[in-house]
């Protein structure tokens, strides 16, 4: 008779530990956005950037170990090219310096008519 209790016990184990297994697995599949603790940390390190205001459309997903990060971000409309790519640059290194050298970073800058 508790033959077949402890065999239902173990099963039960075995399933909850495959799912505990597995959930993190298909998450990583279907390309879930990173904890919201680390997206307010990305936008925190936004914010320290001068001239870089607004930033939205924040899109977050891991690539193996490393993260990809996507993100619009807006700078004064009459700001040439050259400072806002390297406003962008700057934004790319430190969230590099941050979450490591492989990480995907992609700023698209939008023009701030003030």
């Amino acid at each position: 008779m508790l033959d077949p209790i402890a065999a239902v016990l173990v099963s039960i184990f075995i399933v909850k530990v495959s799912i505990r297994l597995m959930l993190p697995a298909v998450n990583d599949l279907l390309e879930k956005s990173l904890p919201k603790e680390t997206e307010d940390e990305i936008l925190a390190i936004v914010d320290e950037v001068e001239g870089i205001r607004f930033p939205h459309n924040l899109l977050t997903r891991r690539i193996g170990n490393n993260y990809a990060i996507e993100m619009h971000v807006r700078v004064n409309g009459s700001m040439p090219v050259a400072e806002a790519h390297q406003k962008t640059r700057e934004i790319e290194t430190k969230l590099r310096e941050r979450f490591g050298p492989a990480t995907h970073v992609a700023v698209h800058v939008e023009s701030l008519k003030e």
